[in-house]
């Protein structure tokens, strides 16, 4: 099978879903019509479900996904978990089945409403790095529970009552904690200034909320001081002694040994995510870490 659009795809799962016995999906965005669609074809004889979704602030606040969609799986006994930097689309049925694309579980990214979207779907081979893939996503998300989803809205009531500029792109680690993996976009992706299309995509990456508050240096620097990029490297320096500072090396094997991303990238891939983060490191936290040069050898990091 090669590409199919999402109504296709939506006649696919049709088919699938029904008397399957579990069901992943992956989905940056969840609304409430393409829930009431699950729900409608979900077999009530224990299918495991489990929806994985971004369920960031910004994604609540401008309407991507919705909180009762997610009250309404939980009821259903649907498990559902969050992870912030979440941009894929992936439909797994008894582990078998897979289906990826640009479709959201929406209304809209599964054809299931009068004005959809366009979007290219496939069907992929189950092997074992791609069943892998999928459930190390699974694993290292967080649980929501409905708790958990009534303290979101609170915060977001909250936020909005009190009309805060800083931009809402993180929770805070009383609702959801911040998974404690490491992955490739939580590093800047470019140097500091230039645009990324990857940003544009995800607009709820740390360092695409440090670039859309660029002209705003105070907040730009507390995002970027919370980052989870910037911690990590700090978290680091406090393991050495204060005056030795790490090579720019010794930063590159750390980072490539840490981040979770399956594969995992180049080495030359990783080497330029460090040059990138010492750039805002220069930019917004220099009195705290300083980027220097001993004699000929290469950068060094070390904590002021």
């Amino acid at each position: 099978m090669g590409l199919i659009s999402n109504e296709q795809l939506k006649r696919e799962l049709d088919k699938y879903i029904p008397g399957c016995s579990s069901l992943n999906v992956i989905s940056a965005f969840v609304s409430m019509p393409a829930v009431k669609w699950l729900n409608s074809i979900v077999c009530e004889n224990g299918t495991k479900v489990c929806i994985v979704g971004r369920f960031s602030p910004m994604d609540f606040a401008n309407g991507a996904s919705d909180f009762e969609s997610l009250r309404q799986c939980l009821r259903q006994g649907h498990t559902v978990k969050a992870l912030p930097n979440l941009h894929a689309k992936i439909y797994q049925i008894d582990s078998e089945i897979i289906f990826t694309g640009s479709a959201n579980m929406t209304g809209r990214g599964l054809s299931l409403v009068e004005a959809s979207n366009l979007e290219s779907c496939a069907r992929v081979e189950p092997t074992g790095d791609t069943k892998h893939f999928i459930s190390r996503i699974v694993d290292i998300a967080s649980i929501i529970t409905l708790n958990t989803l009534d303290q979101m809205e609170l915060y977001l009531d909250k936020s909005s009552s009190e009309n805060q500029k800083k931009p809402l792109t993180d929770w805070p680690k009383d609702i959801l904690p911040k998974p404690q993996s490491i992955f490739v976009s939580d590093f800047p992706l470019c140097e500091p200034g230039q645009a990324n299309e990857v940003y544009l995509a995800n607009p709820a990456l740390e360092f695409a909320a440090i670039e859309y508050n660029r002209s705003n240096s105070y907040v730009a620097k507390n995002l970027f001081r919370s980052s989870k990029a910037y911690t990590w490297l700090v978290s680091h320096l406090h393991e050495i002694e204060k005056d030795r500072g790490l090579g720019f090396g010794k930063v590159s094997s750390l980072l490539h040994r840490d981040l979770a991303d399956d594969p995992a990238p180049y080495r030359q891939e990783v080497k330029e995510l460090v040059a990138n983060l010492y750039k805002y490191i220069e930019l917004y936290a220099s009195e705290e870490v300083l980027v220097h040069v001993p004699g000929r050898k290469s950068q060094v990091v070390t904590l002021l």
